[in-house]
């Protein structure tokens, strides 16, 4: 299941793809819902960063976008930090950024 996040990627457009499979390729994503919303969490905890992704399906069914990249950026941001509460830490975001969309990559620290 993971390599197909890949191709998922790979057809959503190749810049910033090689960033993701460096980083990313190597963990085992955990499904997450926020609201109405599926993600697959890529969490690096003992990096304090983690990229998020919608749901195979839903990217799918969404043309792989959920609208500006702006608008993009506070809903997995948000969810992001759901996802983190939901592991029993209590983290901020220090930054976010696009790696390809719909994918977005957050730097946390947790107290």
């Amino acid at each position: 299941m993971k390599k197909m996040v890949f191709v998922v990627l790979f057809l959503s457009g190749c810049s910033g793809l090689t960033y993701a499979i460096e980083n990313y390729q190597s963990v085992d994503p955990v499904s997450f819902t926020n609201g109405s919303q599926g993600f697959r969490v890529f969490d690096k905890p003992n990096e304090g960063r983690l990229m998020i992704t919608p749901t195979i399906g839903q990217a799918m069914a969404q043309g792989a976008t959920f609208g500006a990249a702006s608008t993009a950026q506070n809903t997995y941001k948000q969810a992001s930090l759901a996802y983190l509460a939901t592991t029993g830490r209590n983290c901020t975001s220090t930054e976010m950024s696009l790696v390809v969309q719909p994918q977005w990559e957050m730097f946390y620290n947790c107290s």
